[in-house]
């Protein structure tokens, strides 16, 4: 593992050392986060990019140049031992008769005695599937909508013609490259009604905060040739991940009614802190994604360790010092990524036991997986010919909110929804609105 010597801790900035860490926690080595940045900060330039965010990207850039004249190899071992011996024990998803995790129809959320068996279920595995959330139609917009934005990024991409896939990267997981994303479909799909009803039931709670989220695009792996010739692309494959996306010792901890940890909301990346950022408080709180088309095994998605929630207060009680966690970025070693605020994300080791406890989540398109925040959860690489869209959720209960953070997130919303034509969409009832947080 290669650290960032300390001479370069004392110069630059604290700011700036947890974005570089937060970064090499996803690089194999300071080169390679170099050239990373250098991309990010050129990809900036050519989107015209605000002044401010061209000067943080270029700080950092700066920063990791310094880090590379002075790195030096070393190891780390931080660990607690006995952590891996609380996970949960090996559990198989049961399946319908199409190889689909089971799932229930959307209806179920109008039934109490239906809706009692989803909660069993959720309570069990975690996680929870409804099926038929979104129409045939919903999600024909809704990628046509997705493929709009990449051709208007991406000056050589083009739907439907695979060799100019080859523009987009799969380093970020086929991520939008905006933190939030706030265009017709994609509100719309936020607040569909059984998005809600589903949400509301799961954190048991009528008076909730929808999360403004971004979409991603797997491209397949795979293309079969007009001569009927099977061709491979490993390199458009993403890597195998596991993480949650909170920090777990500011989880159990933190009393979040101190303004040091009230979001302003003066930049879109707040969205995210939001989710980085839970704690028990205000538990439970919920993620989950809409799946735009169909995703079968081979097609990449979605990974879970099944009952990690039930043993995720004994697993943090086991982990040892918060900072130990933070001194290394090696992706052998489990570690935190720092995002300020208290917020953070764990990610666990490539070599890490647990891998052999995550199972796929299958989904028909126009399916909704909405799991438990403290469930372990990653990602698998694509590995067919097909493509994979889906749209990430995000909801939690507004007591605890601090009034002054849901003032600052309610105008940014109102500003971006304006910029993007959504403010004035028709769905927009008062519910609606207080759910988006515009009110």
């Amino acid at each position: 593992m290669l650290y960032i010597f300390f001479a370069v801790i004392a110069s630059a900035s604290k700011a700036v050392l947890k974005d570089i860490s937060e970064q090499f926690g996803a690089a194999r080595n300071m080169h390679e986060l170099y050239q990373r940045q250098l991309r990010k900060l050129k990809d900036l330039k050519l989107a015209g990019a605000e002044k401010s965010e061209l000067s943080e990207a270029s700080k950092y850039l700066l920063s990791i140049k310094r880090s590379l004249r002075s790195q030096r190899k070393g190891s780390h071992e931080s660990d607690t031992v006995m952590a891996d011996k609380l996970y949960p024990p090996p559990t198989q998803l049961p399946t319908d008769g199409d190889g689909f995790v089971v799932s229930f129809h959307k209806d179920v959320l109008d039934d109490e005695i239906s809706k009692r068996e989803v909660v069993a279920f959720f309570d069990k595995y975690g996680f929870v599937v409804f099926r038929d959330v979104l129409t045939p139609e919903d999600c024909e917009g809704t990628a046509s909508e997705i493929l709009d934005q990449l051709e208007s990024q991406y000056m050589l991409f083009r739907r439907g013609e695979i060799d100019t896939y080859s523009a987009l990267s799969s380093e970020t997981y086929g991520l939008a490259k905006e933190p939030a994303i706030f265009t017709p479909h994609i509100i719309k799909n936020r607040c569909n009604e059984y998005v809600v009803k589903a949400l509301r039931l799961l954190l048991k709670d009528e008076d909730i905060l929808l999360s403004h989220d971004r979409w991603c695009f797997y491209r397949p792996t795979k293309i079969m040739r007009s001569s009927g010739e099977e061709q491979n692309i490993p390199e458009w494959k993403t890597r195998s991940s596991l993480h949650l996306d909170l920090n777990p010792w500011f989880y159990m901890q933190c009393d979040t009614s101190s303004s040091q940890h009230v979001l302003k909301y003066q930049s879109l990346r707040d969205f995210s802190k939001e989710m980085n950022s839970v704690t028990h408080q205000n538990a439970p709180h919920l993620q989950g994604v809409l799946s735009i088309t169909d995703n079968r095994m081979n097609d990449g998605g979605t990974v879970v360790v099944p009952g990690f929630h039930s043993v995720f207060t004994e697993w943090v009680k086991s982990l040892g010092s918060m900072r130990e966690y933070m001194k290394h970025n090696n992706l052998r070693t489990n570690r935190l990524v720092w995002r300020g605020h208290g917020a953070g994300s764990f990610k666990f080791a490539e070599e890490d036991r647990i891998h052999s406890l995550k199972r796929r989540v299958t989904l028909r398109a126009g399916s909704f997986l909405v799991w438990d925040q403290r469930i372990v959860h990653g990602s698998m690489p694509n590995s067919s010919t097909n493509t994979r869209i889906v749209q990430f959720v995000k909801a939690f209960r507004r007591y605890g909110v601090p009034n002054q953070q849901l003032d600052a997130r309610s105008k940014c919303i109102q500003r971006h929804m304006k910029e993007a034509g959504t403010l004035n969409l028709d769905i927009t009832t008062d519910d609606v609105q207080r759910v988006l947080g515009l009110k």
